[in-house]
């Protein structure tokens, strides 16, 4: 059984590391195919390179903080929280003081399934947010409802990371954007297009390895528990997920972020990939999971801003933030249910 339980689990992880590179090809690329600087295939082979050095070089600290910064599965980690021992439930409800393999799987394939949906109907939502979410869930499935059990400092940390990453972005972008166009006046126009242009391939690549570094750990982060030994083998395993997920599914969302928000031209495509790219990556190197595509959303609508409210796309702005809404409620009252209703053995 654990012979065939080890491949389903690794095989569940690239299937929501398709699912990243997939929705969240957008946040690297959709801003440079949306300026029309380089064509979309170029765009993914880009991304798909930097991605995995990401997820390598950067992916373990949030990876951690996925696999084992949210339910809290050992005595030890326990008592460091309550300043008591625990009582015999803990060792119940996690005999080998992890996460069961039935939770990592149900967790991935949860939030899985929710990436796809969203993908489909061409919305960009958090995959941070369904990841934490389907993990949570799982937890609520082993747990019930006991507070007890999970690391509530940290799930504090991720949602208030989630308010404000989207915002911080914003004004980063909205900043940089502002910058760019008073530089821009004093320059020739044929020179600061190409630096612009040269500009934005330069953040899409940032952007790309800010993802790998942040989001491995969203796909790969639940596997953690049960290969602990292997986390620059499943950072590795993440990072090749996302980068197939982008080749092969990756252009609907391209075009809502690169094309339906506001009209980009090469410095504000700059000015959003950097801010999200300095935001996203200032987060991964803290550990703490957010959204590449709250980040890039943001970065776009920081832009749009600064024409007026009138270049902003009132209606996929309100698709998108519903996505984020539903994403982790949804994977994790799904996760909690399918959970229960699994069999054990």
């Amino acid at each position: 059984m654990e012979i065939l339980t080890a491949p389903l689990l690794l095989l569940t992880g690239f299937y929501v590391g398709w699912n990243i590179g997939a929705n969240d090809a957008a946040n690297c690329i959709g801003t440079t195919v949306g300026a029309q600087i380089i064509p979309y295939r170029k765009a993914v082979v880009l991304m798909a390179v930097f991605v995995i050095l990401g997820g390598a070089l950067q992916g373990q600290q949030v990876m951690e903080t996925v696999g084992k910064g949210i339910v809290i599965t050992d005595a030890a980690t326990y008592q460091a929280q309550h300043g008591q021992p625990p009582g015999p439930e803990l060792a119940a409800f996690f005999p080998e003081g992890r996460v069961p393999d039935r939770a990592v799987f149900v967790a991935l394939i949860c939030a899985g399934l929710f990436v796809t949906l969203a993908t489909f109907f061409r919305v960009p939502v958090s995959t941070s947010q369904a990841i934490v979410g389907g993990v949570a869930g799982t937890g609520i499935g082993i747990v019930g409802l006991q507070p007890a059990y999970f690391k509530l400092g940290v799930l504090a940390k991720i949602f208030l990371a989630w308010i404000i990453s989207p915002a911080l972005t914003m004004l980063l972008s909205c900043c940089i954007y502002l910058l760019l166009i008073r530089l821009g006046r004093g320059a020739r126009s044929m020179t600061w297009h190409r630096a612009t242009a040269a500009g934005v391939v330069v953040s899409a690549a940032y952007v790309s390895f800010s993802l790998g570094a942040n989001d491995v750990g969203n796909a790969i982060g639940p596997l953690l528990g049960r290969f602990p030994e292997h986390g620059v083998g499943l950072a590795m395993l993440g990072g090749f997920a996302m980068a197939a997920g982008a080749m092969t599914f990756g252009a609907r969302v391209t075009d809502t972020v690169g094309k339906s928000i506001t009209p980009l031209d090469h410095s504000g495509a700059l000015a959003a990939q950097l801010g999200a790219a300095v935001g996203v990556h200032a987060f991964s190197v803290a550990g703490i999971p957010v959204s590449t595509s709250q980040a890039i959303v943001g970065g776009v609508v920081g832009v749009g801003l600064t024409k007026g409210m009138a270049a902003v796309s009132a209606r996929s702005l309100r698709n998108i933030v519903l996505g984020w809404v539903l994403t982790p409620l949804g994977a994790a009252a799904l996760a909690a249910g399918l959970f229960k209703l699994l069999p054990s053995g």
